[in-house]
């Protein structure tokens, strides 16, 4: 329950926030002044252009991609027809449907890869070969329309309801929604947020598409904002957050508070013998337990096989319990490393201090933490040191 919080808190509610305001926007047109209007038309395209060269910025391809592909299938829905016939804007109109959502799918399962670079050159020849293709096809106003009828394939007689919405396209829209959601990540949870918006807007109506498009570029934005912090403040590798969070999080803390400074024991022997690969095992494995500390206490990964947990409004003593705890579970599991027909065990030592009068700065009281778990190195490892 608390992970499944932590995910809606971190990775969907800024996404569905904006989705909120935009739909209240849609639905009270009085809100926005007059002067504003233009904004509104025009939002989606300035939302576009900011967030594509904020993802060139910070080497994130998928989201410039998909702030072209945004930008690009908007343009052809307020467009004025670009010399297509009626059938050949209709059928641009019905592709963006299924374009949309099956592109945003595919790049929430696709590795990070930049922009400049052979592989991020290829994504985008492909987007724009789609899109090529679209365009193409829409020159043909026979072709055009005979494709429109086969888009806009009817499964159930809803009559005007949903007329704008092919419902196949809705099917793989609520099937890409359901399965990026499940990666639970923050970029991947605005592509879900983008698909849904598109959505919501085309069955309420073309009235509607501007705010869709709105709270669809909005939402990558901010899921790119999101991602950006990522990379900031978390650590790649266990998912812990990093120094630089550390240091925010002892600016906060008050009079009373201790810290734990733990590391792996015989680190470096294991990378030398098993090799870094399955030290990264390890490492991972220790995150996942540290992540679950309990006692109050917050995880971050220091540096190294070095870990750092802050308990505030927490005393030594009773922070004690939960370290101990810790320290027996992951002395309890076992590693079976690839190609050896044994398996190690993995323990940790925990060097613990507590504010006080006398060193009330945080950073003092984590060196002091950090002379206690050389204390418990040189009394034998696996053991906690308060």
């Amino acid at each position: 329950m608390r992970r499944a919080y932590t995910i809606l808190v971190s990775a969907g509610l800024a996404p569905f926030l904006i989705l909120g305001a935009c739909l209240v926007l849609a639905l009270s047109p009085g809100l926005v002044p007059g002067e504003l209007a233009g904004l509104v038309r025009y939002g989606p395209f300035i939302l576009a252009v900011l967030g594509s060269a904020i993802g060139w910025w910070f080497n994130r391809g998928r989201a410039v991609f998909v702030m072209i592909l945004l930008l690009v299938c908007y343009w052809l829905l307020v467009g004025n027809g670009g010399g297509f016939s009626a059938d050949g804007v209709a059928f641009l109109r019905i592709a963006t449907l299924y374009l949309i959502p099956v592109n945003l799918l595919v790049l929430g399962f696709t590795k990070e890869r930049g922009v400049l670079n052979p592989r991020g050159i290829a994504r985008m020849l492909v987007l724009g070969l789609q899109l090529f293709v679209m365009l193409m096809l829409a020159g043909k106003a026979d072709v055009g329309a005979a494709l429109y009828q086969v888009l806009n394939y009817r499964l159930i007689d809803t009559g005007t309801f949903m007329a704008d919405m092919p419902q196949p396209a809705l099917i793989l829209s609520i099937l890409s929604v359901g399965i990026l959601l499940v990666l639970h990540r923050p970029l991947e949870t605005s592509f879900a947020a983008a698909i849904i918006a598109i959505a919501v807007a085309t069955v309420m109506g073309p009235g509607f598409i501007k705010f869709g498009y709105l709270a669809a570029t909005g939402v990558v934005l901010a899921g790119l904002a999101q991602e950006a912090w990522r990379m900031a403040f978390v650590d790649d590798l266990t998912g812990l957050p990093g120094r630089r969070a550390l240091g925010h999080t002892l600016a906060e803390l008050g009079s009373q508070y201790a810290i734990a400074m733990l590391d792996v024991d015989h680190f470096k022997k294991f990378n030398d013998t098993y090799g870094h690969d399955v030290g990264d095992i390890v490492l991972r494995k220790v995150s996942r337990e540290l992540a679950r500390v309990g006692g109050g206490g917050k995880a971050f990964r220091y540096g190294g096989e070095e870990f750092t947990v802050v308990f505030a409004g927490r005393s030594a003593e009773k922070a004690h319990e939960p370290l101990e705890a810790l320290r027996k579970r992951i002395a309890a599991t076992t590693i079976a490393p690839p190609d050896r027909n044994k398996t190690v065990s993995v323990t940790i030592s925990v060097g613990l201090s507590e504010w006080d009068e006398d060193v009330d700065d945080p950073w003092a009281v984590l060196k002091q933490a950090d002379e206690k778990l050389y204390a418990a190195k040189q009394a034998g490892r696996n053991r906690v040191v308060t």
